[in-house]
């Protein structure tokens, strides 16, 4: 961890958020983020190593002037974990398209609002750590959870796009899926939110052999990709390796 050592998380008023917050106070002052700002309050109201923001990621208003605020107060933030997320279970004939709409400005379109506006510091610093909340959904694809699943999809994307593009710099940007593990959005789930703590530890590491661009779950690093080697994309050809479906 750097000196200054900052730590945005959104969506701190539960779940992964509220536990990853609580985790890491003390080690580094959090910047607890959520629209629920008295939530935060209760929570944290007594807590010198925590601030509270209202954020709400649904409105990129309301992003743009969290972020105003959290730049006046605070001249860098090198690291930061977008983890506030939603998922509304649809199937796509029947999804309102507002919905859609809000997935993808939650748990995408917010998000990469957020790296685009804490990048420049970071570079300046010349060190950075973030960590965007996923989920295997888009990996796969499950009945009634389109919206969810392309959102998330869209955020992986954004983040190994973001990864490399921090490549020549001590950036790290990587994705992490909790696990199951009970939140409001997962109220069944079987785990308690800490088992998320280990790997966001090594996240955050300021060690620089941290991998860049990767997905990360329960401790395991997670293929985003399948091995597309002998796809020549720009001639439009494959090589023997590739079934022909005609």
């Amino acid at each position: 961890m750097t000196p200054d050592a900052v730590v945005l998380i959104t969506g701190a008023s539960s779940g992964a958020g509220l536990s990853l917050a609580h985790h890491l106070a003390g080690r580094f002052h959090v910047l607890a983020a959520a629209r629920r700002i008295d939530r935060l309050r209760e929570e944290f109201g007594r807590d010198s190593h925590v601030s509270v923001f209202e954020i709400d990621l649904a409105e990129p208003a309301s992003v743009v002037a969290a972020l105003d605020e959290l730049q006046a107060r605070h001249e860098s933030i090198p690291y930061l974990i977008n983890n506030a997320g939603v998922m509304v279970r649809s199937s796509l004939e029947k999804m309102d398209e507002a919905v859609l709409s809000r997935s993808l400005q939650v748990n995408a379109l917010s998000p990469a609002l957020i790296m685009r506006r804490l990048l420049p510091g970071m570079k300046a610093l010349g060190f950075g750590r973030v960590i965007n909340m996923t989920s295997g959904a888009p990996l796969n694809c499950f009945p009634e959870f389109g919206a969810y699943s392309a959102s998330k999809g869209a955020l992986n994307a954004l983040t190994v796009t973001a990864a490399r593009e921090c490549a020549d710099v001590d950036i790290k940007i990587n994705l992490m899926s909790p696990g199951p593990v009970k939140s409001e959005m997962a109220p069944d789930g079987p785990l308690d939110p800490s088992v998320c703590h280990p790997t966001a530890d090594y996240l955050l590491s300021a060690d620089e052999r941290v991998p860049t661009g990767r997905f990360f779950w329960m401790g395991y690093e997670i293929p985003l990709f399948p091995d597309l080697s002998g796809v020549e994309w720009l001639e439009g050809r494959a090589d023997e390796r590739y079934h022909r479906a005609f």
